[in-house]
C-alpha cells in the first residue's frame, strides 16, 4: 500500500515537472534510449503520455514498448498503454507491432473487443497486413455476438461499408450496413444509422450515387439503406425538368412507404423539391371504343381509369387525362396532336386499330413513334415488344405457361395433345402451345385440327387424335385403348367446348385433363347451370378473380363511390391508370430503354387484376389465376382434386375393363361347352 501511494506520488511529481518545463517553453526533446532506460517508470509513463497527446507517435511507440519492460509498472496501466502502443504502432506504419499489441490487449482483457478504438485499430492493422480473412471473420463476428456494445457495433459497421467502397464492392457495402441495422435494438439506434448515412451519402459524387443505386431492386427498395440511396438518386435528377415528373413520383411513394425509423428528412427535402420546382402533372392518353360495338367494354376501363383517377387526385397526384374514341374517322390524326406532355397512351383494344398507328407512316413519323403505347392487346404482332410499343394485357404465352406448369407440375402430366380448330385464333394458340410445352417439361403427343364450323367432322377428328380403330362402332362395348397423353389443350371457346367434351367422354376420354384458353374464364363469369360431369376435369386461366384481395379491394372503392360491379375490363383500366402515374410524363426526348427503365420502378404495385411483370427487355407476362368450371361460374383450380378425379376416372375404366375381359371370358366358355 506504501508502495502504490508513494509510487502516485512519483507519477504526480514527474507530470507537475513536465508541466512547468512546457510552460517556460521548454518541451521535452525525445531522448535516447539510454535516457529512456535512465527514465522510472513514472516518469516514462509522463513522458508517454505526453507524446501520445502531441501525436509524436514514433516517441509514443518507443515509450509505450518500453514501458511494458518494467517489473513496477501497475497492472491497471496495461490497457490503456496496450490501446496506445497500438494506434502508435499502426501510425508509425509498424503494422506488426500493432497486430502484437491488439492480441496481447485482447488477451489481457477480453472487453477490449468491445472498445470502439481497438475495433478501428484492428480493422485498420489487418486491413494494411492484408489479412482479408481474418476481416471476413471478424466481421461475421461481430454480427453474431450482439454483447458487443451497440455503439462499437455500429463503428465495425461503418468500417466495413467504407471498406468494401473503396474496392468497388457496392452490394457488400450496402450489405453490411443492412445486416448491423437489423439488429438495432432500438428505434433511436436505427435513426442515428439512417442520419449518418443520409450526411454520408449527400456528400458522395453523382457516380458513386448511380453506382450505388445498380444495388437498389424491387426487393429491398423500402428498407434501409437501399431507399435512402434510390431517394438520394432520385434527389440528384430533380433539376432536369424532363426527369422531375418520374423523379418526384419515386421521391413521393420513398417518402410514404419507406421502412425506416424516421421518415421526416425525406419529407422535408421533398417538400423543398416541390416549393423549387412545383409540383408535376402527368399527361396520359386512352385510346379506346367509346362507341360502336365494342363501346361496352371501352366504358368499363374509362370506369376503373377514373376511380384510379379520383383516388390518386386524393393522394396529391395529377393526372390529366384524355380519352381518345378510336371509333371515330380520324382518331388516330387526334391522338398525333395532343400537346406532347400525353407521353403515355392505353390502348388500342383492337388490332385494326393499332394498326392505324404504323402501318401508313414511315418508321420516325409514325403516331407510336412519338408516345408510349401500352396496347390491350394479346400480341403486337410483327412490331418488337419493349421497344416499338408495349403490352398491358395478358399474352398467349401467358395462357398457354400457366397450363403447362399446371399440368406439368402440380399434376404431373408430361404427356399433352392439341385439339385445335382450323382458323387463325385456333392455329395461332396451338403453335404458342407446342412452341412453349418442351422448355416447361411437355411432350406434345398428338396433334389434331378439325373444321370450325362443321360440327358433323368434329367427332371423327376426336377419335382420330384417340386412335379410335375403324371398327370402334361394330363393337362399342369393347374398351377402347388409352391415349399416350394425360392432358389435351382445346383452344376454341366456351360454347364450342360445350360440344367437343361429349365427344371426348363418348370416346372413353373421360380421364384426361381438358385445358382451355382464357376464353372460357371470361364466358364463364356470366356461365350459369354448368353441366358439371363433364368439367370435372377442365382448367382454364384467366386475369380476372372478383375474390381475391386485389378483386375485393377494387370492389370495395368502386361501391364507395357508387360505381358499380367490378370485372376484368374496370380492373384493366383501374391497374393501368395507376401503373402509368407511376411512370411519370416522359422526357421529350425518350427512348425504349428510359421507357423499360421506369417499367421496372412502376411495376412494383399492388394489381386488382393477375399481376404483370416486364423483364429488363421491356417484354411483359402475367401470372394468372387457374379456374375449374362449376355450376354457376368458376371457382380457383384444386390440383389436388383434379388428381383424385384422375386416379378415380382411371380406377372406373381399369374394373370395366376387368368386367369387359371377365364377360369375354365366360361368353367363350359357353362358346367351347356348347361346341362339345
Amino acid at each position: 500500500m506504501r508502495r502504490q501511494k508513494r509510487y502516485d506520488f512519483l507519477r504526480l511529481a514527474a507530470l507537475m515537472s513536465f508541466l512547468i518545463m512546457f510552460a517556460w517553453g521548454c518541451a521535452p526533446k525525445q531522448p535516447t534510449l539510454k535516457s529512456v532506460d535512465m527514465l522510472s517508470t513514472p516518469n516514462l509513463l509522463v513522458e508517454a503520455d505526453a507524446a501520445w497527446n502531441s501525436k509524436h507517435y514514433e516517441a509514443a511507440e518507443l515509450y509505450y514498448s518500453k514501458l511494458l519492460e518494467r517489473q513496477d509498472l501497475v497492472k491497471s496501466e496495461l490497457p490503456i498503454i496496450y490501446t496506445r502502443l497500438a494506434e502508435a504502432s499502426y501510425q508509425n506504419k509498424h503494422y506488426h507491432q500493432a497486430r502484437i499489441a491488439l492480441e496481447k490487449w485482447a488477451n489481457l482483457d477480453s472487453a477490449a473487443l468491445n472498445n470502439p478504438m481497438w475495433e478501428r485499430t484492428y480493422l485498420n492493422t489487418m486491413n494494411v497486413l492484408g489479412k482479408t480473412e481474418r476481416l471476413q471473420n471478424h466481421l461475421k463476428w461481430v454480427l453474431e455476438n450482439k454483447a458487443v456494445p451497440w455503439g462499437t457495433r455500429v463503428e465495425v459497421a461503418k468500417w466495413f461499408n467504407g471498406y468494401f467502397m473503396e474496392k468497388g464492392d457496392y452490394e457488400r457495402a450496402l450489405d453490411v450496413l443492412d445486416g448491423f441495422y437489423k439488429q438495432a435494438p432500438d428505434r433511436a439506434s436505427r435513426m442515428g444509422m439512417e442520419q449518418a448515412f443520409l450526411q454520408q451519402i449527400s456528400l458522395d459524387s453523382d457516380k458513386i450515387v448511380t453506382t450505388l443505386a445498380e444495388q437498389v431492386t424491387a426487393e429491398n427498395l423500402w428498407r434501409f439503406p437501399y431507399a435512402l440511396v434510390g431517394f438520394e438518386k432520385e434527389v440528384r435528377l430533380a433539376s432536369d425538368k424532363e426527369q422531375w415528373s418520374a423523379a418526384w413520383r419515386n421521391l413521393r411513394n420513398l417518402s410514404a412507404n419507406a421502412d425506416l425509423a424516421d421518415i421526416a428528412p425525406l419529407e422535408n427535402k421533398l417538400a423543398e423539391l416541390e416549393e423549387e420546382y412545383g409540383l408535376p402533372r402527368i399527361g396520359l392518353a386512352l385510346a379506346l371504343p367509346i362507341t360502336g360495338p365494342y363501346a361496352k367494354v371501352g366504358v368499363k376501363i374509362l370506369r376503373g381509369a377514373g376511380l384510379a383517377q379520383w383516388r390518386l387526385a386524393q393522394e396529391g397526384i395529377d393526372i390529366d387525362m384524355r380519352v381518345i374514341n378510336t371509333e371515330v374517322t380520324g382518331w388516330d390524326k387526334r391522338l398525333a396532336e395532343l400537346p406532347g406532355h400525353y407521353s403515355v397512351v392505353g390502348g388500342p383494344l383492337r388490332v385494326n386499330a393499332f394498326k392505324k398507328l404504323y402501318e401508313s407512316a414511315a418508321p420516325g413519323d409514325r403516331v407510336l413513334d412519338q408516345r408510349a403505347f401500352f396496347t390491350f392487346l394479346a400480341t403486337l404482332g410483327d412490331l418488337e415488344e419493349g421497344k416499338d410499343a408495349w403490352r398491358f394485357f395478358t399474352s398467349r404465352n401467358d395462357e398457354v405457361r400457366s397450363l403447362v406448369k399446371l399440368a406439368v407440375n402440380e399434376l404431373n402430366i408430361k404427356d399433352l395433345a392439341i385439339f385445335y380448330p382450323e382458323e387463325k385464333f385456333g392455329r395461332t394458340m396451338a403453335e404458342t402451345f407446342y412452341r412453349e410445352a418442351y422448355p416447361l417439361g411437355g411432350r406434345i403427343k398428338g396433334m389434331q385440327s378439325y373444321p370450325s364450323r362443321d360440327l358433323k367432322k368434329w367427332g371423327k377428328r376426336v377419335g382420330k387424335l384417340l386412335k379410335v380403330p375403324a371398327d370402334f362402332s361394330e363393337n362399342k362395348d369393347a374398351p377402347l385403348k388409352q391415349p399416350d397423353f394425360g392432358a389435351v389443350f382445346l383452344p376454341d371457346g366456351w360454347n364450342q367446348a360445350q360440344t367437343l367434351l361429349p365427344n371426348f367422354f363418348f370416346y372413353e376420354g373421360d380421364q384426361l385433363v381438358f385445358l382451355g384458353p382464357g376464353l372460357w374464364s371470361r364466358a364463364l363469369d356470366s356461365a350459369k347451370d354448368i353441366d358439371e360431369h363433364y368439367y370435372r376435369l377442365a382448367v382454364c386461366p384467366g386475369a380476372w378473380w372478383e375474390y381475391s384481395e386485389g378483386g375485393r379491394t377494387l370492389q370495395s372503392a368502386l361501391t364507395e363511390e357508387g360505381l358499380g360491379h367490378a370485372d376484368f375490363w374496370v380492373a384493366l383500366g383501374y391497374d393501368f391508370l395507376r401503373f402509368a402515374g407511376k411512370l411519370g410524363a416522359m422526357p421529350s426526348k425518350w427512348d425504349a430503354d428510359e421507357v423499360n427503365k421506369r417499367i421496372a420502378a412502376a411495376q412494383d404495385m399492388d394489381f386488382s387484376m393477375a399481376p404483370m411483370t416486364w423483364d429488363e427487355s421491356g417484354v411483359g407476362s402475367q401470372e394468372l389465376f387457374l379456374f375449374s368450371p362449376v355450376r354457376n361460374g368458376k371457382q380457383l383450380v384444386n390440383a389436388d382434386k383434379i388428381t383424385a378425379r384422375v386416379v378415380r376416372a382411371k380406377a372406373r375404366r381399369e374394373k370395366r375393363v376387368e368386367a369387359y375381359e371377365k364377360r369375354m371370358e365366360e361368353e367363350k366358355a359357353k362358346q367351347e361347352n356348347s361346341i362339345f
